[in-house]
Order: structure tokens, then sequence, then C-alpha cells
């Protein structure tokens, strides 16, 4: 096990670092795009296509991002209750049990949010002649991200000392 937990637990370090910067490029890329198209309109000269790149990279960081924030441990949760077991083996069983319902969720999106994304290959942004299968797959490519840090927390659970270390939100 603890060859698995290693192996997920840089599983989980890669994918995080990578939608870190996924992040930061889009909100760099936002924050550009919006403040010339401000400047630009002021001016009388705003790009046609600038409000819908920012819409489409917005919905990237969105998905991208609640990645970021699981590993962290920054979603929202209540854990005053699950704190204040004090049976470890009933903690390991409450958390695993919200574990598996996560998972079970994250499938889901990640499932009908690439149909989605396959389904919309043909249709193309109102501006931008893209085609929405790139945005729309912001949905799963998020879903699989967490999925990655749910199941090192899994892992986590039952190797771990605490398994309050291992708790999806702080």
């Amino acid at each position: 096990m603890p060859k698995i937990m290693n192996w997920l637990g840089c599983a989980s370090d890669w994918v995080d670092r990578v939608a870190v910067w996924i992040s930061i490029v889009y909100a760099f890329l936002v924050t550009v795009i919006v403040l010339a198209s401000v400047f630009l309109r002021m001016a009388g000269r705003a790009p046609s296509w600038s409000e819908e790149f920012a819409r489409w990279l917005l919905i990237g960081i969105a998905f991208i991002s609640s990645s970021v924030a699981l590993k962290r441990g920054a979603h929202i949760g209540i854990t005053a209750l699950i704190k204040a077991i004090p049976s470890k083996t009933l903690l390991r069983v409450i958390i695993q049990l919200s574990n598996v319902l996560v998972l079970v969720f994250l499938a889901y999106m990640f499932w009908f949010g690439l149909d989605a994304a396959v389904k919309a290959a043909d249709q193309t942004g109102d501006i931008i002649p893209v085609s929405a299968l790139y945005v729309k797959l912001h949905v799963p490519i998020g879903a699989l991200m967490m999925m990655v840090h749910v199941l090192y927390y899994s892992a986590g659970v039952f190797t771990g000392d605490d398994p309050k270390h291992y708790l999806l939100s702080q």
C-alpha cells in the first residue's frame, strides 16, 4: 500500500501543479483581454471576440481551479461533527463513504461532461469560429483532476495515522 500511496501522492501533486499553471495562464489572459478591451472600447476600437473569449477562459478557470481548491482542502465542508468522533475506525468509515459519494459524483460529471463536449464538436462560438468542444472539455478534465486527488485522500485514510488529515475540506 505505501507504493500505491506514493504513486497517488506524486500523481496528485503533478495534477495540482498542472492545474495551478493552467489557472494562472487563464487568469492572466482574462485580465489582459478584459483590460485591453476596456481601453480599446474607450478608444472606439473594441474587438468583438474579447467578451466571448474571456467567458470561455472563465469557464476553464472555474473547472480547473476547483481541483486546486480540492487539493488544498478549500472547498466548503461541515467537519465539526467528523472531527468530534473519537473512534478512528468509525471516522475512517465515514470519511471513506464521503469519498465514495464524491467519486461517484465526479465520475458522473466526467462521463456526461465528456459526452456533452463530444456532442458540441460541431458547434462554434457566436463570434469566434472555434469548436465548443475545447470549452466544454474543461468539465471532464476538471472532474478527472479532482478524481486523482480524491483517490489519493482515500488511500491516505487507510494508510495514515490520523484520518482527519485526509478530509476533503479542512
